[in-house]
């Protein structure tokens, strides 16, 4: 979750400075415009305060809100109908099954939109058949087992069930592509690199596409998803995915208790870090002559925020956050793989892939790679 925080912040802060024409307009519902607009406000309204009122309590009411419009979607507001097939309304499902013959009903004499027959042949050139037939196993998957996943994530009321009903919806295609690591990756790259599908119309549109991807570092983004993947997975078999599952759907509970209210334990809640996210708030709101540089703003955030989780509190260290992530060998294998070497890997792709979008993102530096990599180190 640190990782993931300093992530976002990375994502920001070059939105913000140096890919203004990136940007893409989203449409958000008018509920979560005004839950937004009244977190934003309650921050204000709080700001400067002697004792500030706690960031979580904050933010509770847009979680709940979150979940009372995801508990009230009906079946046409996810295009659901149960008459179909696939469990989808009747254009979903027609498209569903195309899809499918695309990946799974593939002769000889191939013809694939969807995919693109460059990449069928990348994934028949792998060498053991549940490889082989990776696409079409996950289109199966999607089409027995969305439209009820779909249905058993509206009826979820915390976070800590909603992730443990995603990451189960998710886990018999993880297990098969633990046993895949590293040629799944390789064929999948290899698709995005020579791709010729109709997904992308028009020959204008299919050169521009070839062009921007000569200058995308694929194969920086293969290594760094092999190499974390083989970490999440832990052995062809998958042994460290259900550990995995436990500490996320842990996160979740972490964060349910955090937004209900003053807990008694302040180890197993985000409630702690609520200074924390405050001075960052305010470090990167100030006046200042020159503006911030990467390092600076990721080296706060580390010091403000996964610092003080890890570090701040050595009763939580020594006992909560120990049992739960520390003395977790999974948790601690994966932790450990996600080294600055790693995350250069990370950082080369992302680089070549703005650029090719003809934007420009600052080199993060050993000082913030070492800050990504710690972020998530108890």
């Amino acid at each position: 979750m640190m990782r993931s925080l300093l992530l976002a912040i990375l994502v920001t802060y070059v939105s913000a400075i140096e890919l203004p024409k990136l940007r893409a307009v989203q449409e958000v519902t008018e509920d979560e415009q005004m839950a937004e607009a009244s977190m934003l406000q309650n921050l204000r309204d709080h700001e400067g305060d002697h004792e500030q009122k706690n960031i979580f309590d904050l933010l509770a009411p847009a979680l709940k809100g979150f979940f009372s419009y995801l508990n009230s979607l009906s079946d046409e507001d996810l295009g659901l109908d149960k008459s179909t097939s696939t469990g989808f309304e009747k254009g979903t499902d027609e498209v569903l099954w195309m899809i499918y013959e695309d990946a799974c009903k593939q002769g000889e004499n191939c013809s694939s939109p969807f995919m693109g027959c460059n990449c069928h042949g990348h994934f028949r050139g792998l060498k053991e058949n549940m490889c082989k037939q990776m696409p079409c196993t996950a289109v199966k998957h999607m089409i027995d087992n969305t439209a009820s996943f779909l249905r058993t994530m509206r009826d979820q009321k915390t976070l800590n069930d909603l992730i443990g009903a995603g990451m189960k919806f998710a886990e018999p295609l993880m297990k098969s592509a633990c046993h895949c690591n590293p040629s799944l990756f390789s064929a999948a790259t290899s698709c995005m690199k020579d791709y010729n599908g109709d997904l992308i119309e028009g020959r204008k549109e299919k050169k521009a596409y070839r062009k921007a991807v000569k200058k995308i570092k694929f194969d920086e983004m293969q290594k760094f998803a092999s190499t974390m993947f083989k970490a999440y997975c832990g052995t062809e078999d998958g042994v460290c995915l259900e550990s995995f599952r436990n500490i996320f759907t842990e996160m979740g509970a972490m964060m349910d208790r955090s937004c209900a209210g003053k807990q008694e334990d302040q180890c197993h809640n985000f409630r702690r870090l609520s200074d924390g996210i405050y001075e960052f708030i305010g470090f990167l709101t100030e006046d200042r002559e020159e503006d911030l540089t990467l390092k600076q703003i990721v080296g706060k955030f580390y010091r403000a925020i996964p610092h003080r989780f890890w570090c701040g509190d050595a009763k939580c260290s020594a006992g909560f956050l120990s049992e739960i992530f520390n003395n977790n060998c999974c948790f601690r294998n994966a932790v450990n793989t996600l080294d600055e070497d790693v995350i250069q890997m990370m950082e080369k792709f992302m680089r070549s892939m703005v650029r090719s979008m003809g934007g420009k993102i600052p080199k993060f530096g050993k000082g913030v790679r070492r800050n990504i990599s710690k972020g998530s180190q108890p």
